[in-house]
């Protein structure tokens, strides 16, 4: 990473026409190799990859409206008009359309069935019309998700109907090389909150105090926002909790922190970090951490280009081997059971492809993984751990966006 975030007169830094573009160019080549012709687009991460909009995030937790058909070979997708946007976004122009091109019921909301039907079937004649304008009539719609009265509208039209999840993620999963400086400032967000509770916690706050710290920090880095918070503490190990509570963390605790997919410009990585408070580790506590940490060590070692997913998932390290053997029947939870826990893409979106146990696929160069070693020792307090980071397929190795130190137990507080 060689510049800041900020835009300048005197220097090239992100160059988002080349990423805009290079995103519906892998769309466009993903919709030929799994047969699209149209995609109706409802996932809010997919709407921003195709489109570039970006909109309220409550809209992620709903099916709210399709907003983006995209047209295979056609450049940027259909997007429903806004006042602004025409100003905002001139890379959409003849793009954004009223409702008279492109209606757009709302899939949760209560409608009538004749009503709901009615509505459903004008966007699709609709979408009909902008398929044949663009001569991909006669081919398949991708949907990545909705509600049943599209897909019956869609086959009452006698369209068929077919999955474009797996077209979209596969889409996402080969990043540009200006994606890649995007991630790794994303994972500065990230840095500058660790950085803050490092330096502001006190024994004696709560998990909601680090959480606010943490939070401040994040969004003065330039974040836009975090999808969720895991803060665990003391009796509530980061892989049981999964939330944050108002628990005041005491001497001895560990602490760990997850910031939920802290978004840059649309782009994330996973980060979490756990620490020892107020002293240093007991024993139990550095050979838990220990362990963790060899987990990742050995995942790096299979990480390279030309692995497939299937060999590494075959591959993949057990926290346990790396435990005394006076622990290794205590662990429990997370990766501690089934190895090195979660291991998926990431990007403009959680969870995406590669994934170690779907679909086979061989590494490729601006791959992204993020890998997570999480879990807790049974009938022994204060041992809840959790490390993750997120890595990089280069053109020999791996490059780990995550830099804030994980190799050494840290201690917060004094």
């Amino acid at each position: 990473m060689s510049f800041g975030k900020m835009n300048v007169d005197w220097m090239q830094r992100t160059n988002w026409d080349t990423i805009r573009n290079f995103r519906i160019e892998r769309a466009d080549k993903m919709m030929h190799q799994y047969g699209i012709g149209t995609l109706m687009i409802f996932g809010w991460d997919n709407r921003r990859y195709l489109s570039s909009m970006f909109s309220h995030p409550y809209e992620k937790h709903l099916p709210h409206r399709h907003v983006v058909v995209k047209l295979r070979d056609a450049g940027f997708p259909y997007c429903d008009a806004d006042h602004m946007l025409k100003e905002w976004c001139p890379w959409l122009k003849d793009r954004l359309v009223s409702d008279d091109v492109i209606s757009n019921p709302i899939v949760y909301h209560m409608y009538a069935k004749d009503v709901a039907e009615q509505r459903w079937d004008k966007t699709v004649q609709q979408t009909k019309a902008l398929m044949k304008k663009h001569k991909v009539a006669d081919l398949p719609v991708g949907i990545d998700w909705s509600g049943p009265y599209l897909v019956q509208a869609l086959q009452r039209a006698g369209i068929k109907v077919v999955d474009g999840n797996a077209c979209m993620m596969e889409a996402r999963m080969i990043k540009h090389d200006e994606e890649i400086e995007v991630m790794r400032q994303a994972a500065t967000c990230n840095e500058a909150g660790y950085g803050a509770v490092f330096n502001q916690f006190k024994v004696g706050m709560r998990e909601i105090d680090v959480q606010g710290i943490m939070y401040k920090a994040m969004l003065e880095a330039g974040a836009e926002y975090a999808e969720g918070w895991c803060i665990g503490s003391g009796p509530r190990p980061h892989s049981l909790s999964m939330n944050w509570s108002d628990r005041i963390v005491r001497p001895g605790d560990f602490l760990g922190i997850e910031a939920c997919h802290v978004t840059f410009c649309g782009y994330k990585v996973c980060y979490d970090r756990t620490f020892v408070v107020g002293r240093p580790g007991n024993e139990v506590q550095k050979a838990e951490y220990a362990a963790a940490v060899q987990v990742q060590y050995a995942f790096q070692k299979n990480l390279k280009p030309g692995i497939t997913t299937t060999e590494l998932n075959n591959k993949r390290p057990f926290v346990k081997d790396f435990l005394p053997e006076k622990y290794k029947k205590l662990a429990k939870g997370g990766s501690f059971d089934m190895g090195q826990g979660v291991q998926h893409g990431m990007g403009m979106g959680w969870g995406g492809a590669p994934e170690m146990d779907s679909k086979e696929v061989v590494l490729e160069k601006n791959m992204i993984f993020a890998a997570h070693t999480q879990g807790y020792l049974e009938g022994i307090p204060n041992t809840g751990i959790s490390i993750e980071n997120t890595y990089r397929i280069t053109d020999t190795s791996w490059e780990n966006f995550n830099m804030w130190p994980y190799e050494e137990l840290m201690q917060l507080g004094p």
